[in-house]
C-alpha cells in the first residue's frame, strides 16, 4: 500500500519504500528521498537500502533538538501487543507484510484518547508503523512534553534540509528562501529550481545577517552547536564557488538570446569596489560635450580606417529621424539628465516638457517608467533593435517564437509551423491580435497598453506573449494537425510547471486553463 503525508512539507512525494523478500522473509528499506530516513537515530541516505528487524523506530522526520518534532513510529513490534487503534492507511500496510505479524499501536483508555488528540494535531509527522504498547502514565508525560511551546529563535535559523540550524547559510533569488551552503550545493546538482517554493533560482548570496544571527544564538545555547567533524563534513560538502556569487548578468534588455556581450559582473562583497560606476560621459547636447567636439582629436588617425575615433554623435544609432525640436535643443546650465537604460548614455530629461510640447519624443515606456533613448535621438549600442517603440513598431526580433507560449517549445513549434504553411510572420501575428485587441476580443493583463502606446522591449515582449497565446488558443481545431488536437488536456493547464519537458508537452495539450486544485 502507499502511505502519503501532504500535510508535512519535509516528508518527500517519494520518501521511502519497505520491501519484503518473499524467499527469506527479510524487510529492508529503501530511502528514496531528499532529506534522508533515519532508522534508531542512523540517518540513511538516499539510495541506501538498510534492512529491519523487529522493534525498529523509523523516522520520516528526525530532529535531533526537538524531539517533539520527530516524524515516525515503531518498526515492526514483537508479539503480546494490545489491539490496534491505527488508521486505516497504516493498519492495510501492515497487513501487506506477509508472513508477519501486524503491526499494533499503543492502546489506549477513551479518556486517554481524548487527551492524545490535541497532540496530535500539534505534531508534524504521523505514525509510520505502530510503536509498542505503553501505559496511561507514559502517555500523558507525552502529551505534556509536546504541548510546550517550541524555541522560535531555533525554528527560524533551521535549515529545511538537514534540519538543523544553519551553517555558512546562502539566501536564493528571487525568492529569498536560505539553506545551507553545503546543503544546497546537494540540491542544485539535481535542480536548478528553489528547495521550498520551486521558484527558478536566478542567483545565490551570502546571508551574513543570519550568519550573525546564528553566531549570536550559539553564543546563548552552546548545547546546540554541531560537532567538529559535522562543521569539516560540511564545508568539504560546500561546492558553491566565489563566481557563482558573482553572476554575470546582461547589460541590454534587448539582447538575443546567447549573445555574449556587454556583460556586467555583480559582486557579492559589499564594498566600494563592487559598485557599477560608469565613466563621466557628458550628454551630446550640453555646452560642454559641443567644446569637446570642436577641439582637434589628440592623436588622429587616418579616415575610414578601423581605429579612428568616433564623436559619440556619429556612432550609428537605432533612430530613423531627429525631430528639429531635439537637433535645436541645448542642455541649460545644471540640467536634468536620464540615463538610458539600453546604452547608459546620459540624455536630457524632457519627460515633463513632453507633457505640454507633443513635438518631444518620447523618453521612457508607459508601463515601467524607465528612460530609453531610442525615440529621442536614436540608441548608439550595438546589436539594439529599438528600446523603445510604439507597440505596433516594436522589433522584437527573428527569435521572439522561440518559447513564446509560457516557454513550451513544443507549442511554440506547432504555432511556427502554423504561420510558415501560410506564409505570416510573427509582425502578421501582432498586427492581427492588435486588431482583436482593440475590438475587445483579446485582452491583456494591463488594461492601458493598445496599440500605440510606447513600450520598451521588455514589457512589449511580455505583452505580445499574452496575445500570442490568445492567437493560438483561437485556432481551429481544424486547421491544426490530428497529432496535436488528439492530446488531452493537462490537469495545470497553462500554470503547468512540467510543460518544459519536452515528453510532457508532447503528450498532453497547455493551451487550455488549470482545471485541477485551482482555488
Amino acid at each position: 500500500c502507499d502511505l502519503s503525508f501532504p500535510g508535512n512539507k519535509l516528508v518527500s512525494g517519494d520518501h521511502c519504500k519497505i520491501v519484503v523478500d518473499e524467499k527469506s522473509g527479510q524487510v529492508t528499506l529503501e530511502d528514496t528521498s531528499t532529506n534522508g530516513t533515519v532508522i534508531n537515530k542512523l540517518k540513511v541516505v538516499k539510495k541506501q537500502t538498510c534492512p529491519l528487524q523487529s522493534g525498529d523506530i523509523i523516522y520520516l522526520v528526525y530532529r535531533k533538538n526537538e524531539p517533539e518534532h520527530k516524524s515516525g513510529g515503531g518498526g515492526i513490534s514483537p508479539e503480546g501487543c494490545g489491539p490496534s487503534v491505527a488508521s486505516d492507511k497504516v493498519s492495510s500496510f501492515a497487513s501487506a507484510l506477509p508472513d508477519r505479524k501486524p503491526a499494533s499501536f499503543l492502546s489506549l483508555e477513551p479518556q486517554d484518547q481524548e487527551d492524545l488528540e490535541p497532540m496530535k494535531k500539534k505534531m508534524k509527522g504521523e505514525l509510520l508503523v505502530a510503536q509498542p504498547r505503553r501505559n496511561a502514565q507514559t502517555v500523558q508525560e507525552d502529551v505534556r512534553a509536546a504541548t510546550g511551546k517550541p524555541d522560535k529563535m531555533e525554528e527560524t535559523l533551521t535549515c529545511i534540509i538537514c534540519q538543523d540550524l544553519l551553517h555558512d547559510c546562502v539566501s536564493l533569488q528571487p525568492c529569498m528562501h536560505t539553506f545551507c551552503a553545503a546543503c544546497y550545493s546537494g540540491w542544485m546538482e539535481r535542480s536548478s529550481l528553489c528547495p521550498t517554493c520551486r521558484c527558478p533560482v536566478e542567483r545565490i548570496c551570502k546571508n551574513h545577517i543570519l550568519n550573525n544571527l546564528v553566531e549570536a544564538y550559539l553564543t546563548q545555547h552552546p548545547d546546540k552547536s554541531r560537532s567538529e567533524e559535522d562543521v569539516q563534513s560540511m564545508d568539504a560538502r560546500n561546492k558553491i564557488t566565489q563566481d557563482m556569487l558573482q553572476p554575470k548578468v546582461r547589460r541590454s534588455v534587448s539582447d538575443e538570446e546567447g549573445s555574449s556581450e556587454d556583460l556586467l559582473e555583480l559582486s557579492d562583497v559589499d564594498s566600494e569596489s563592487s559598485d557599477i560606476s560608469q565613466p563621466y560621459v557628458v550628454c551630446r547636447q550640453c555646452p560642454e560635450y559641443r567644446r569637446q567636439v570642436a577641439q582637434p582629436p589628440h592623436c588622429p588617425a587616418p579616415e575610414g580606417e578601423p581605429g579612428a575615433p568616433q564623436a559619440l554623435g556619429d556612432v550609428p544609432s537605432t533612430s530613423v529621424s531627429l525631430t528639429t525640436a531635439v537637433q535645436d535643443y541645448v542642455c541649460p546650465l545644471q540640467g536634468s539628465h536620464a540615463l538610458c537604460t539600453c546604452c547608459f548614455q546620459p540624455m536630457p530629461d524632457r519627460r515633463a516638457e513632453r507633457e505640454q510640447d507633443p513635438r518631444v519624443a518620447p523618453q521612457q515606456c508607459a508601463v515601467c517608467l524607465q528612460p530609453f533613448c531610442h525615440l529621442y535621438w536614436g540608441c548608439t549600442r550595438t546589436g539594439c533593435f529599438g528600446c523603445l517603440a510604439p507597440f505596433c513598431e516594436l522589433n522584437l526580433g527573428d527569435k521572439c517564437l522561440d518559447g513564446v507560449l509560457n516557454n513550451n517549445s513544443y507549442e511554440s513549434d506547432i504555432l511556427k509551423n502554423y504561420l510558415a504553411a501560410r506564409g505570416l510572420t510573427w509582425k502578421h501575428m501582432l498586427t492581427e491580435s492588435l486588431v482583436a485587441l482593440q475590438r475587445g476580443v483579446f485582452l491583456l493583463s494591463d488594461y492601458r497598453v493598445t496599440g500605440n502606446t510606447v513600450l520598451c522591449y521588455c514589457c512589449g515582449l511580455r505583452s505580445f506573449r499574452e496575445l500570442t497565446y490568445q492567437y493560438r488558443q483561437n485556432i481551429p481545431a481544424s486547421e491544426l494537425p490530428v497529432a496535436v488536437t488528439s492530446r488531452p488536456d493537462c490537469y495545470w493547464g497553462r500554470n503547468c510547471r512540467t510543460q518544459v519537458k519536452a515528453h510532457h508537452a508532447m503528450k498532453f495539450n497547455h493551451i487550455c486553463e488549470q482545471t485541477r486544485f485551482k482555488n
